[in-house]
């Protein structure tokens, strides 16, 4: 995982909305800020806290958002209606979240992990006590016209985007650089907010990088022959193969059976479309899974760190830690003790 640098520049050039461990005060302000929400304190009121900071340049919001506080235990729940005009690129610091968006998806992200809320779907983000993000918030617009650019249309294409972080950590390493550079730019006095051909180009690169690097949902129907990004036919087969059965034993020959191509056109595709294999990506896939049940494990003790590599395909459990730490960096029982 491509983890997020130091916060560069000064957090006081940031614009804080709200300070507060009153609930309603905070559920009005971050509605007028994002989008009407429904937000719940799980545990003693009490605990309650919240503080939400934001800023930026035309084209690009950067808002820091926490609930609660490390120290005690209340964990906090939002549903927020569809965000409609925009879409937010989340980025945990510190905590964890769980996303989920219903009947669909869920993903458990931990401090370094990222994940986008498109414009399309209701969802609801549940907070660890003290959990902290940034987001990048985008126009839709914007993101729209980076999708088309991608597939080499002419006309805005819906955005849509599956949970789960970047394609490869190639990717996530490249989103890393923009993001750090739009920071950089808001929190430590840049051009962009005075020079409107600056603020334009800075928003285009974060639209057209968030559509490279994340995981784009390719709508029916799209030309996607021209695509630079995860658009090839044959890619969204095998892909999707293993993101509904990453548990399930696959061969070169089963994706490529899946893909309706040959084991040798949908290694070119892969190296091409997401530069790995389609084995690589199969591997990345149960790493990710292993990782969100290894968190989970961690909070209620549901699960050995063999028990979770056994589930995900590992039978090596040596070379399971190996891929293990240098995806993330740790080996995996200290992900799962905490």
């Amino acid at each position: 995982m491509a983890r997020l640098s130091a916060v560069p520049g000064d957090l006081s050039r940031l614009t804080t909305l709200v300070d507060t461990g009153d609930l309603e005060e905070t559920r009005d302000i971050i509605s007028r800020a994002y989008s009407p929400y429904q937000l719940e304190c799980l545990g003693d009121a009490r605990e309650f806290s919240a503080w939400y900071a934001e800023g930026g340049f035309p084209g690009v919001t950067l808002s820091d958002l926490r609930y609660g506080s490390p120290r005690l235990n209340a964990e906090t729940l939002i549903r927020p209606q569809p965000l409609g005009t925009y879409l937010l690129m989340c980025e945990v610091t510190h905590g964890w979240v769980t996303v989920s968006s219903p009947g669909r998806e869920e993903c458990h992200v931990g401090a370094g992990g990222t994940y986008v809320l498109d414009a399309h779907r209701p969802f609801q983000v549940r907070w660890s006590p003290g959990a902290r993000m940034f987001t990048v918030r985008l126009a839709r617009e914007d993101v729209e016209r980076a999708v088309a650019d991608a597939l080499g249309l002419e006309e805005p294409v819906p955005a849509r985007f599956a949970l789960g972080g970047a394609v490869s950590p190639r990717a996530a390493r490249t989103w890393a650089g923009i993001s750090g550079a739009v920071r950089r730019e808001i929190l430590g006095e840049g051009i962009a907010g005075d020079n409107p051909l600056v603020a334009a180009q800075l928003t285009q690169t974060t639209a057209a990088l968030l559509v490279g690097t994340q995981r784009l949902i390719v709508p029916n129907g799209a030309d996607i022959r021209r695509t630079g990004v995860v658009g090839h036919a044959a890619v969204r087969r095998a892909m999707a193969l293993v993101e509904e059965r990453a548990d399930e034993p696959h061969t070169l020959a089963d994706l490529a059976a899946a893909a309706r191509v040959s084991p040798r056109a949908l290694q070119e595709a892969f190296r091409q479309h997401l530069d790995t294999t389609p084995l690589g990506y199969l591997r990345e896939v149960r790493l990710r899974r292993a990782h969100q049940d290894l968190l989970a494990a961690g909070r209620d003790g549901s699960a050995t760190v063999s028990d979770i590599a056994y589930r995900w395909g590992f039978s090596n459990l040596g070379r399971f830690a190996a891929y293990y730490r240098e995806r993330y960096g740790q080996p995996p029982s200290r992900t799962l003790s905490g």
